[in-house]
């Protein structure tokens, strides 16, 4: 046996160590991340609580990067710095199965991992009967959003649900059908939404809720195109949240968790390694001191193309874009207002990651209803985010016409948060799309020779190592 542990064994074995750590805001707020002896652990609710502490606090890692995987292949961003030989291959759909797609994939195992130890081992644990039915149906929240991430990462994927405790064990797993990893997905988020409550208050915001559950329950089946199942869910998530009607408190630092807040990752700067690098990673490489202090690299920066679909009138053009022009440079940076701010310690932005917002749901909603043929109902919730963005409402549309109005206003609502690859995934647009990307800017940007437009694009291939640690994984995925 290889000397080296598969990246799925060393994440799913819980028998000997478990990594829990500081998770930011609230009830996050513990010490820095470190290895525990678990030979006497599982013991307390106490301990059942670090290792969900763990769970939340693992997130940080993987939001941090989910970007490069969910909105760098598409048309909204790209990579215009230097650093185009890591981030090069997701910009260009160049994917390598050596190259830098195995962070979600060992990212979300030992996430998994956590919320399997919980599952397995809360039973034998003296708990408060509420608080125990909040703790697994938070753990079971987050191995939905695990494996979600997953089956549209890298469609098949091995489907662990319990804890591992020999390396044995762990390589006689094999990647199941996408559509059982989705069934256990909806399983998890319907036991979750009962499970939860409504909301949190005081040190325990940040917490996943039973409107979480729902929402992300309501996205998994619209990337399915459970139209019926979609609109049914999502309808009863709409009552318990509210626009921010003030586009300038919506992002920015001092602005998490609002009332629009569903479900985000939280944050924390002070120099404890629990802050985002989002204004290095998202500013403008020759800023300076104009927008950030502390340098950036322009990895994640919004496209021509982006800029250009937002009408003159969008008050989202100004909110959610900067502009910036590099002295007689004729490059221009269109820079994501919503995450970049001058952050005190390199690394440690405060800002948090909006996995699920309420506009989001509200176009989600839209597009159920519209391809269950409520086109009329439809309109009244895509116009909702146009109308505060100081655009008219919309009507009389065809059901044609409504989805495309669904799908621009989705690109310009939720820019730079991670939706936009997965929506065009599914509505079947991501071969099409780049390629005219391709086609407008080739002469603008020489750069786009090296994109690679496939219908194979829209998963990540499994990871080299894991394949061969593990050969059960295979067969690759097409195109790799």
């Amino acid at each position: 046996m290889d000397r080296y542990l598969s990246n799925i064994y060393k994440t799913l074995l819980a028998g000997m160590i478990i990594i829990t750590g500081g998770c930011g805001k609230g009830f996050v707020d513990l010490s820095p991340q470190h290895v525990i002896d678990v030979g006497n652990y599982y013991k307390t609710e106490a301990d059942i609580r670090a290792v969900l502490t763990g769970a939340y606090g693992n997130l940080r890692e993987i939001y941090n990067a989910y970007w490069i995987y969910t909105e760098l292949p598409s048309d909204n961003t790209q990579v215009f710095s230097e650093n185009e030989g890591s981030y090069g291959e997701f910009d260009w759909l160049t994917y390598r199965s050596t190259g830098g797609v195995s962070g979600p994939w060992n990212q979300s195992y030992r996430t998994i991992a956590a919320t399997n130890i919980i599952l397995e081992r809360i039973e034998n644990v003296t708990i408060a009967a509420a608080l125990k039915d909040q703790y697994i149906g938070e753990a079971k929240f987050l191995r939905a959003l695990m494996y979600f991430n997953m089956v549209r990462f890298y469609g098949d994927a091995p489907l662990v649900l319990k804890e591992l405790k020999t390396e044995e064990e762990a390589y006689t797993y094999k990647r199941s059908p996408a559509n059982e990893v989705y069934l256990q997905i909806e399983k998890d988020l319907k036991d979750a939404q009962i499970l939860l409550p409504p909301k949190f208050t005081g040190v325990n915001v940040g917490r996943a809720t039973s409107g979480a559950a729902k929402a992300l329950l309501g996205k998994v089946y619209l990337q399915q195109k459970k139209w019926p199942e979609a609109e049914a869910i999502l309808e009863q998530v709409i009552p318990a949240y509210t626009f921010e009607p003030n586009l300038a408190k919506l992002f920015g630092l001092g602005n998490d968790n609002n009332s629009e807040a569903i479900f985000s990752v939280q944050y924390i700067s002070g120099g404890v390694g629990l802050g985002n690098s989002f204004a290095y990673s998202f500013a403008p490489q020759k800023s300076g001191t104009s927008i950030v202090a502390l340098g950036a690299t322009s990895n994640n920066t919004g496209t021509q193309d982006l800029y250009d679909a937002f009408e003159s009138t969008d008050l989202r053009k100004t909110a959610y874009l900067g502009v910036f022009k590099d002295g007689t440079n004729p490059k221009i940076y269109y820079w994501a207002k919503k995450f970049v701010y001058s952050v005190p310690i390199l690394n440690e932005g405060e800002t948090d990651w909006p996995v699920l917002r309420y506009a989001d749901v509200l176009l989600m909603y839209a597009e159920a209803l519209n391809q269950n043929d409520k086109t009329g109902d439809a309109l009244t919730y895509v116009s909702k985010t146009r109308v505060r963005a100081n655009l008219p409402a919309l009507s009389g549309l065809s059901k044609a016409d409504t989805q495309l109005a669904i799908e621009k206003e989705r690109r310009l609502e939720l820019c730079f948060e991670g939706h936009r690859w997965h929506d065009l995934i599914r509505w079947g647009k991501e071969v099409s799309t780049m390629q005219a990307f391709k086609t407008k800017y080739l002469s603008i940007d020489p750069r786009l020779s090296n994109m690679s437009i496939t219908g194979d694009r829209k998963l990540y291939p499994v990871p080299y190592r894991e394949i061969n640690l593990n050969p059960l994984l295979l067969p690759q995925n097409q195109g790799y």
